[in-house]
């Protein structure tokens, strides 16, 4: 473990505002000794986005931040007191809070799908915390996580009647799970997975032929739950909460499930596009398109594994 890691462990001690004006300092403060920084990600946001090349290379080296701060906010979430926490999210702001109300008042069944960006443990905690408290809560993770993100997720019991988490690739749980989560559970499923997490779906992303994965639409039609997609924008003294548009899903044909999944690919450039920096999966974009689509777009960095070895991604 590095020097820097323990001292952003010790970082996530703190009160929000203050612990992540620290982290920018001491982010700043280490940018000069850093030439891995931004992971080589400039020419992979400069083609996606279609920015220019010092938009793009902000883009990349801002990317880094982030990256430190999803780090340095989960172990605040293991770390921190269920008082200090509620505390640390009392400025966070929700774009269509009458949205969401009206979702938790109807008592249904409700799928959360956030996508990897900003602080989104965070996110899903306020949403949890705020609208759902005292529901059955179920979180699907699709990988065997260290102990630490277990430890970290674990701090979602504090607002649920009961709470389980389902690794997705253990399909003899799955059944079990959705008796679970019916009649008005709570379900918390990343929207924005590469095909190689199951169950592919073709569409498009950034304007390249890709596959996502989608196992949401049989969940969500087993569950008749409604889909509330979301995402976070993480400042400097807040995070800010962005819902998408609902959705339900009912019919099975393939036309159907074409047209959910490229719904959804929408959904996450426009969700992206609101903090291109904090999107955590620019450095598995690749894993999202085909091998001849590999093949002619640019690659990030090899050494682009710092987050998915510390928060489970």
């Amino acid at each position: 473990m590095t020097a820097v890691l323990q001292i952003i462990k010790l970082l996530g001690r703190l009160p929000l505002a203050a612990r992540r004006r620290a982290l920018r300092l001491l982010w700043r403060g280490t940018l000069p000794f850093r030439s891995e920084v931004g992971f080589g990600l400039q020419p992979v946001v400069e083609h996606y986005l279609k920015v220019g090349r010092k938009a793009a290379q902000r883009i990349a080296v801002e990317h880094d931040y982030h990256d430190t701060l999803l780090i340095m906010e989960w172990h605040a979430n293991i770390h921190r007191s269920r008082r200090q926490l509620i505390g640390d999210s009392a400025r966070t702001r929700v774009n269509d809070p009458a949205l969401i109300e009206r979702i938790a008042a109807s008592g249904d069944t409700v799928i959360l799908a956030p996508i990897h960006m900003g602080v989104f443990p965070s996110g899903i905690t306020h949403v949890v915390w705020k609208y759902f408290a005292g529901r059955r809560l179920l979180v699907l993770r699709a990988r065997d996580d260290l102990a630490e993100n277990n430890a970290a997720m674990d701090r979602l019991r504090d607002v649920a009647s009961e709470f389980r988490i389902l690794n997705t690739r253990n399909e003899a749980d799955f059944v079990d799970a959705m008796r679970f989560a019916r009649k008005g559970g709570v379900v918390v499923s990343l929207l924005d997975l590469p095909e190689t997490y199951g169950i592919p779906a073709d569409t498009t992303l950034f304007g390249e032929p890709a596959a996502i994965a989608l196992g949401l639409d049989a969940m969500a039609r087993m569950l008749k739950a409604v889909v509330v997609p979301m995402t976070v924008r993480s400042l400097q003294s807040r995070d800010e909460i962005v819902f998408g548009q609902p959705f339900e899903v009912s019919a099975t044909s393939p036309e159907a499930r074409q047209e959910l999944a490229r719904a959804i690919a929408r959904q996450i450039e426009v969700f992206v596009k609101i903090a291109p920096p904090q999107w955590h999966m620019w450095t598995r974009l690749p894993e999202f398109y085909p091998e001849r689509v590999r093949r002619r777009t640019p690659d990030a960095s090899p050494d682009a594994g710092k987050v998915e070895a510390h928060v489970g991604l």
